[in-house]
């Protein structure tokens, strides 16, 4: 986690649904794990503060989904272990978050809101918010790379193929459909 983009990573898989208009009819899209991302809007790259919320895929971390979480979004906590808001480009389409563990939706609901309550986080103006130029503080000594210990459970994907298709969605999504089916 960096001070300049705080991360919350649900302790849950999550499935998202979508839904049009007023019908509340729900359609599975994909299942995956949600991501809670502040932007502080200290980056050059990103000057904007915001939330954004992104639904990463189990084994390879590609992003399946992500939007925005705004003042229109209207994030609720429908029950115990469902989430539902409003897309940011479309108010009329749904979303809804069925999560597996209940005690991770409460998590992610209490994280989501404490940051919201913060009228800035949501594109929200607040009377005297303007950005003030800050000298930013001397940057402490990056530790030796020897102190740094190895990631436990960490698998370091740096490419990925055809035959991997099988295992992750993202790739089954993208990838034009085989001619020979796959050896199981």
């Amino acid at each position: 986690m960096t001070s300049k983009l705080p991360v919350f990573v649900c302790g849950s898989l999550v499935n998202l649904y979508t839904s049009r208009g007023g019908e509340r009819r729900w359609t599975l899209q994909y299942t995956g794990v949600p991501v809670v991302l502040l932007d502080t809007g200290e980056a050059r790259s990103r000057t904007s503060r915001g939330i954004r919320i992104v639904l990463a895929e189990r084994g390879s971390s590609f992003s399946l989904w992500a939007d925005k979480i705004d003042n229109l979004s209207s994030y609720r906590q429908s029950s115990a272990s469902f989430h539902t808001m409003c897309l940011s480009t479309d108010h009329s389409t749904f979303v809804g978050l069925s999560f597996d563990c209940e005690s991770a939706a409460r998590e992610m609901w209490q994280h989501i809101e404490r940051l919201t309550s913060c009228p800035e986080n949501i594109s929200l103006s607040v009377p005297g918010s303007r950005k003030t130029k800050r000298t930013p503080p001397p940057r402490a000594p990056l530790p030796a790379k020897s102190h740094i210990s190895q990631p436990c459970c960490f698998q370091h994907i740096t490419s990925v193929g055809t035959t991997d298709k099988h295992r992750l969605v993202s790739l089954q999504t993208l990838l034009p459909p085989s001619k020979v089916p796959p050896n199981k």
